[in-house]
C-alpha cells in the first residue's frame, strides 16, 4: 500500500493545517493511505494513519444506507409518512409535516428549515436530550414552522436526519447507534467507528486570530447526541474506506454486498430537478467520465470530504 504523507505534507503546511489525512480507493481496493500533522495543535504527537477522524455530514450516508436495509428487510418504505410511523408524536407537531416521507426526509424535501447555523429556539432544547430521547428530538424539530409543502423544493435539514433516525429506531426496535453498528459497521468490518468527538487520535480545532485552538474530547465538543444520524460518526480512514468500497461496487456489481443494486441506485439518484440523493450530492463534472457522488461534513472543528468516482 502506498503511504500518502509525502504528497499531504506540503498541502498541510500551506494551509497551516493541524493534520491532514487520506485515503485512496481503486477498483475496489484501498489502495494509499496518509496521516501527517499532530494529534492537536499545542503537542508534538504525530498523528497516524489509523487514528479516528469526525466525518460530519458524511454520516447522513449511512443514515440513508441503513434506511435501504431496513426497506429491503420489509420494515418500512421509501413512502413511509413521518405520522404513520411515530404516533406518539403526531397531536404535538405541525400537520404540514405527517405526510412528509421517509424519501423526503433523507433529500431534504420536507419543508423543514436550513439549519446548518443552529437555531437559538431549537438547539439549547435538543441539548437538554440523551441520545435515547431521539424521539423528544424529533418532536421538536417537526414544531418548527415549515418553509415549503413536503416534496416541493430541497432545504437542508440535519433535523430531517434526527427525525429519521426516530423512524429508523421506531421500526428496527433499538437506538439509531445500535443499528448502524449492528447492519451496517460491523458487517462491513468496521471496528473504530464511534459517535461524537473521538476520545483519542485527531483532536477538533477552532480558529484563532493565529492558527487553531484545540478542543479538548468531551460531549461538548460536537453538536447534541441526538444529531449522530445527522453527522455525529467518527471512524479511521481505514474503516472509512470500507464504506467507500460498499458503495463504489454498488453502483457497478449485479449482486453487491449487503443492498440490492436497486437500491444503491435509489440512493444514487436524486429526485427530479434536485442534484441531492439520500446523503450524498450528485454531479457530473467534465473531468469525470460519468456520474460523481461526494458529501462534505463538519461540525466546525473537524473538516471531512467523500467523493466516490465509479
Amino acid at each position: 500500500m502506498r503511504n500518502l504523507n509525502a504528497l499531504l505534507e506540503p498541502v498541510r503546511a500551506e494551509a497551516k493545517l493541524p493534520a491532514l489525512a487520506a485515503a485512496l480507493v481503486e477498483r475496489g481496493k484501498l489502495t494509499a493511505i496518509g496521516a501527517v500533522g499532530r494529534h492537536r495543535a499545542d503537542s508534538d504527537e504525530p498523528v497516524q494513519s489509523g487514528d479516528r477522524f469526525h466525518i460530519g455530514s458524511c454520516t447522513k450516508s449511512m443514515t440513508a444506507t441503513l434506511f435501504a436495509q431496513l426497506v429491503e428487510a420489509g420494515k418500512l418504505d421509501w413512502s413511509t409518512m413521518v405520522a404513520e410511523v411515530l404516533p406518539k408524536i403526531r397531536r404535538s407537531i405541525r400537520r404540514e409535516y405527517w405526510k412528509a416521507t421517509v424519501e423526503q426526509l433523507l433529500t431534504h424535501r420536507t419543508g423543514l428549515p436550513e439549519d446548518r447555523a443552529p437555531d437559538p429556539q431549537v438547539f439549547p432544547r435538543l441539548w437538554a436530550l440523551r441520545a435515547d430521547q431521539r424521539l423528544q428530538a424529533a418532536e421538536i424539530i417537526l414544531q418548527q414552522t415549515p418553509v415549503g409543502k413536503p416534496g416541493e423544493k430541497v432545504v437542508y435539514s440535519n433535523g430531517g436526519y434526527v427525525v429519521a433516525g426516530a423512524i429508523a429506531e421506531a421500526v428496527g426496535g433499538k437506538v439509531w447507534e445500535e443499528l448502524v453498528q449492528e447492519m451496517l459497521f460491523r458487517p462491513l468490518g468496521i471496528r473504530s467507528a464511534g459517535f461524537g468527538a473521538p476520545p483519542d487520535g485527531a483532536w477538533g480545532h477552532r480558529p484563532a486570530s493565529e492558527g487553531y485552538v484545540p478542543v479538548p474530547p468531551s460531549p461538548f465538543a460536537d453538536n447534541p447526541p441526538a444529531f449522530s444520524p445527522a453527522g455525529r460518526v467518527h471512524l479511521s480512514m481505514q474503516d472509512w474506506a470500507r464504506f467507500a468500497i460498499l458503495h463504489l461496487r454498488g453502483t457497478v456489481e449485479q449482486k453487491p454486498s449487503l443492498l440490492s443494486q436497486a437500491s444503491f441506485q435509489k440512493l444514487h439518484t436524486p429526485p427530479e430537478g434536485s442534484d441531492y440523493a439520500m446523503g450524498w450530492g450528485v454531479s457530473q463534472p467534465d473531468w469525470a467520465k460519468g456520474l460523481v457522488i461526494q458529501h462534505a461534513g463538519t461540525n466546525t472543528m473537524w473538516f471531512a470530504l467523500i467523493v466516490l468516482v465509479p
